[in-house]
């Protein structure tokens, strides 16, 4: 007898710990998408960089300017 695996069945075999399955299933997402978030913040790194040096010279440079 051939029976194939619709909801029914699936469901007959005591499957009801979905939120674990989507657990893994967003494990699994993150475990692949991880080089290339880390591939991001790297490219992203010197923009950054260069942004947070301006932004403390003109800060600093204003603080001078008031002082004077």
């Amino acid at each position: 007898m051939r029976t194939t695996a619709n909801i029914a069945a699936v469901r007959g075999y005591g499957f009801t710990d979905y939120a674990a399955a989507a657990r893994i299933v967003k494990n699994v997402a993150l475990f692949a998408a991880a080089p290339f978030i880390g591939l991001a913040y790297a490219a992203a790194f010197p923009f950054v960089a260069v942004g947070m040096l301006a932004w403390y010279g003109v800060r600093a440079a204003r603080k001078r300017a008031a002082a004077c």
